[in-house]
Formats: structure tokens, C-alpha cells, sequence
């Protein structure tokens, strides 16, 4: 049993992390409007972001400041067991840290929270219990190391037709969970989907940035910022 989790841990560790290809390389290229922070900027630089290997490209491909970002070294968050033993750069110090102890230390105003796709969707997609169990003992762990931190919890986002051990079915039922994880604790849930999502519900060609149909151009992240901002009004009234 062990032996296949470990097995099956590889197989989508190199899912997600395909090369550019299969995507149209045109639409992955920079996108200008990463470079403009706009009107929304005085909005989004009170937000931080917590996530997996889709978060963690913010880095590179979205108008934030790198600080605004808190992913791990390799990129990667499991959503499993040890979630709130893994560590993130904290962007103060530049070192490892367990995500708790980096938000106690930094108490961010609101921290947008983006997980599942790295393990969880996939490895529980038939135990929901199991998903929400570790994703609240996540919530669980940051509220009670930094009590003045609102937390967001954004959907994960929809894959291309390239995708191929994660569907959309599986991301729709995880992302009812978080629905029902906000609705629970009284949190802003950020739906992506019809953001990101064509007309059958694979994730727009032009939002596609590599073969392996889940990580995001530029241009995605854009789109993603600019609900996000939509939302403001909802968000600054569950401080």
C-alpha cells in the first residue's frame, strides 16, 4: 500500500511538472497586463497568497510582489497529513518554515488560500471527509497562530483536455468541500471556475501555459486578480 502511494505520488509530482508544450506557446508567452498593477493595485497589495504549484507561479507570471506569494522551495503543497508540517520560504528571511509559524510571525491582513491539486484532488477524490479533514486542520493551524488574519478560500482552478490523472469532475467535488468548508466557518469562498473555464469546462486554451493542462499563463492569473478584486467589498466585510 505504501509502495503505491509512493507510486502514484510520482506519476502526478510529473504531471505537474510538464514543460511548455502541448499549450499554445503564443498565449503562454508574458502577458503585458501582468505588468500593470492598475486601478486594483491598492486592493491586492494587502493580499497574500498560500498555495500549491498553480500559487507558486504567481511568482513569475502575475503583477504581485514576489513577498505576496508563500509557496514552498520545490513548489509543490500536498494536501495530506502532514500539510501542516510542511514547510514554505517565509519572504521575510528567506527560510524554511511551517506555514503556522510564518503566519504568526507576519500576521498578513488577508491570506488567500489556493490547495488541492498538488495530491489532494487526486488521492482523495473518493474520500471527501478525508480532503476536508486536512484542509481544515490547515485553517485550523494559520487562525490559531495569527487570529488577525482573514482567511480566503479561493477554487482550485479548472484543467485543459491535456490533463490526464486529474479531471474536472474530480476538482468540482474538492471544490464543493471548500464551498462547504467557507460556508462553515463564515469564510469568502472565491469561485475561479467561470473565470477560467470554456464552454465545456476545460480551462480556456489561452490560460493553458503547460502540456501537462493545469499551470496558468499570465494571463490567467490576470483574469484571476481582477475577480478577486471584484469581490473586495465582500472580502473587507468578514474582517
Amino acid at each position: 500500500m505504501r509502495l503505491n502511494r509512493i507510486l502514484l505520488f510520482i506519476v502526478i509530482f510529473s504531471l505537474l511538472g510538464a514543460a511548455v508544450n502541448g499549450c499554445d506557446k503564443a498565449q503562454a508567452a508574458h502577458h503585458p497586463a501582468a505588468d500593470s498593477a492598475g486601478d486594483d493595485s491598492d486592493f491586492l497589495d494587502v493580499l497574500t497568497f498560500l498555495g500549491d504549484s498553480t500559487t507558486a507561479h504567481m511568482q513569475q507570471r502575475s503583477k504581485l510582489r514576489v513577498d505576496q506569494i508563500w509557496a514552498a522551495k520545490n513548489r509543490y503543497l500536498n494536501l495530506d497529513s502532514r500539510v501542516t508540517y510542511a514547510k514554505i520560504i517565509a519572504p521575510d528571511t528567506g527560510q524554511e518554515q511551517t506555514i503556522a509559524e510564518v503566519a504568526q510571525r507576519l500576521s498578513p491582513k488577508y491570506l488567500v488560500i489556493t490547495l488541492g491539486v498538488d495530491y489532494g484532488v487526486y488521492y482523495y477524490r473518493d474520500e471527501p471527509q478525508t480532503f476536508a479533514h486536512y484542509y481544515e486542520k490547515l485553517l485550523s493551524a494559520i487562525s490559531n497562530a495569527s487570529e488577525s488574519t482573514t482567511l480566503i478560500l479561493q477554487s482550485i482552478f479548472p484543467v485543459g483536455r491535456n490533463a490526464v490523472a486529474i479531471t474536472n469532475q474530480m476538482i468540482q467535488s474538492a471544490n464543493d468541500v471548500i464551498r462547504g468548508i467557507a460556508f462553515k466557518r463564515g469564510l469568502v469562498f472565491v469561485d475561479q471556475t467561470p473565470v477560467l473555464s470554456d464552454a465545456e469546462g476545460y480551462l480556456k486554451p489561452e490560460y493553458c501555459y503547460s502540456e501537462d493542462g493545469i499551470h496558468l499563463t499570465a494571463s490567467a492569473y490576470d483574469a484571476i486578480l481582477k475577480h478577486i478584486v471584484t469581490m473586495e467589498a465582500e472580502i473587507r466585510g468578514r474582517v
